[in-house]
């Protein structure tokens, strides 16, 4: 029984994902609709962690990269 909750929790993660990515992506939702202002509280805290992440993932790429050489 515990396989099939994990199983049915996983597929329910993906599905919400899928449909968040599908909505941020839509270009009549998204970003792309001209002049749409971005709230500021939630720009003052995404762009810096947006920052970090963006740092971690290519320092992440150089590692990966000279693990793959060894």
């Amino acid at each position: 029984m515990d396989i099939l909750g994990i199983a049915g929790f996983v597929f329910a993660a993906t599905a919400l994902g899928v449909l968040v990515y599908e909505r941020r992506t839509d270009v009549l939702y998204g970003p792309y609709i001209e002049g749409r202002a971005q709230p500021r509280r939630v720009a003052a805290i995404r762009d810096p962690a947006r920052a970090f992440i963006e740092r971690l993932n290519w320092q992440a790429r150089h590692v990966i990269y000279l693990a793959s050489l060894a």
